[in-house]
């Protein structure tokens, strides 16, 4: 699979240029500089009688290689423990900043795989790859991709950007389709210009010579609803002239209609693909792979935690893993108990704290008000992670599978909902809501799950701020 550049280099001769004349320039105010005038009335330093206990002597002349000696770090500062070699291969082991192109490392995800080659390849087919952030989206277009590369297909891989349009989503991959002598010129005519619906649809079906997939990822990023329209547009007059190109989205979003406003003669040759968590058995699989990686091995209650901990996000598995397997690297084991996990867990919750404080202060305080409702929370975090979104009537409805307790969970769910608010956004019909930062559930239930404090969480910045301004404008 090809990854295009939507980056454009930009010249810099001319601030090469700069530079060196102002280089130049502070060079020769330097010569100027150190052309020292004494004045003739002014004694020489030799000329003044030296205090007693003084001597003008010159100093000792030292040989030229001591004199010009640089200083060692070892002199400037005492020694820094060694890096650990574990260390770094615990961190490659447990990677989570990069997405998986292995399909040996894509845990749990073969019928996804599957589905999307028999839809896409086969029966050729748009298709829509959504999900929460960290669920493996990318990993599992990517992989997909590499298939249909072995499959004979031509598979195309770019990112979109909050300012995207059509143009922009579509150039990259003009340069790059295998197309004929004539097409390639074609495609340097329009590309003088921007791209719209008809002739691109019309160039990708005339012009063409081999089955290609264009893979749009962080689709979700994308604001413009013009741009959105034009590729649903695009996609069913694809569909239409039967073209060789197949799309397909990959985006945040907890239904099909979060990323595209599909026309319903459109939804037939379209496959959503939604990227669900994945099964506790796959998780524990993948982190006892990463262990291996990293020559160490797990206790089966640590396993039993890591997984449920991560709540069916690959993403959560390799950061949770990663975060206990550092605390037994500095406990010089080889073996991964379950109070490594415990400390483990805590750690990447601090990071999180670091990273997210705002929606961190925010769950603190939720959580100590809370009361009889803390279970309610809970379970709040347990559903979105599951199922993406959240409502007043999901959370009623499994309160009552799940919780029991009659008409008490309708008051609590309420209750959460109104709590929770200020962290979530609503999904594009507005029935469903989503947590804004979609990585949260996991620490809102390892919050939950800490014992209640005695005292209440201390205010952030902005609150404390708040706070001082109560009473103006009707703070």
């Amino acid at each position: 699979m090809t990854t295009l550049d939507q980056g454009f280099a930009h010249s810099r001769s001319s601030q090469k240029s700069g530079i060196f004349d102002r280089f130049l320039s502070l060079t020769r105010s330097g010569e100027k500089r150190n052309e020292r005038v004494i004045p003739d009335d002014v004694p020489l330093h030799l000329d003044v009688p030296a205090l007693p206990g003084f001597r003008h002597d010159a100093p000792e002349a030292q040989p030229e290689e001591a004199a010009h000696r640089p200083l060692s770090m070892s002199a400037m500062a005492a020694p820094i423990k060694p890096i650990s070699l574990r260390r770094d291969s615990i961190y490659a082991a447990f990677n989570t900043a990069m997405p998986v192109t292995d399909r040996h490392g894509l845990a749990g995800r073969n019928s996804e795989l599957e589905k999307l080659v028999e839809a896409i390849v086969v029966q050729r087919k748009h298709a829509v790859i959504f999900g929460t952030r960290g669920s493996g989206k990318t990993s599992l277009a990517r992989v997909f991709g590499d298939l249909a590369d072995e499959a004979g297909c031509v598979a195309l891989y770019a990112s979109a950007n909050g300012e995207a349009d059509f143009d922009s989503l579509f150039r990259p991959f003009l340069t790059e389709l295998p197309m004929s002598s004539a097409g390639q010129e074609r495609a340097r005519k329009m590309m003088s210009e921007p791209l719209d619906v008809s002739r691109l649809s019309a160039l990708l079906v005339e012009e063409v010579r081999e089955r290609s997939i264009l893979i749009i990822d962080e689709y979700d990023r994308v604001q413009s609803e013009t741009a959105k329209q034009d590729v649903a547009t695009l996609l069913k007059l694809l569909t239409d002239i039967h073209s060789p190109v197949q799309v397909v989205l990959v985006g945040i979003a907890s239904d099909i209609d979060g990323l595209i406003a599909a026309h319903p003669s459109l939804r037939r040759h379209l496959v959503p693909q939604r990227v669900a968590p994945i099964p506790k058995p796959e998780l524990e699989r993948l982190l006892l792979s990463c262990a291996s990686n990293a020559r160490l091995s797990i206790d089966e209650d640590a396993l039993d935690a890591l997984s449920s901990a991560a709540m069916g996000s690959p993403y959560h598995a390799r950061l949770f893993g990663m975060s206990a397997a550092l605390v037994t690297e500095s406990a010089a084991r080889d073996r991964m108990l379950l109070s490594d996990v415990e400390q483990g867990l805590l750690s990447a919750l601090e990071d999180w704290e670091e990273m997210s404080g705002q929606t961190h202060a925010l769950f603190r305080r939720i959580l100590w008000e809370a009361g009889s409702t803390r279970r309610m929370i809970a379970l709040a975090a347990v559903v979105a992670s599951q199922m993406s979104a959240i409502s007043y009537e999901r959370l009623v409805k499994l309160g009552h599978e799940v919780l029991g307790g009659g008409s008490v969970n309708e008051g609590q769910a309420r209750d959460a909902m109104m709590r929770l608010q200020p962290a979530l956004v609503a999904t594009p019909n507005g029935e469903l809501w989503m947590f804004e930062d979609t990585l949260a559930p996991q620490f809102l239930l390892l919050m939950a799950k800490q014992p209640v404090q005695s005292a209440p969480p201390v205010q952030s910045p902005a609150e404390e701020m708040r706070a001082l301004l109560k009473g103006v404008d009707g703070l």
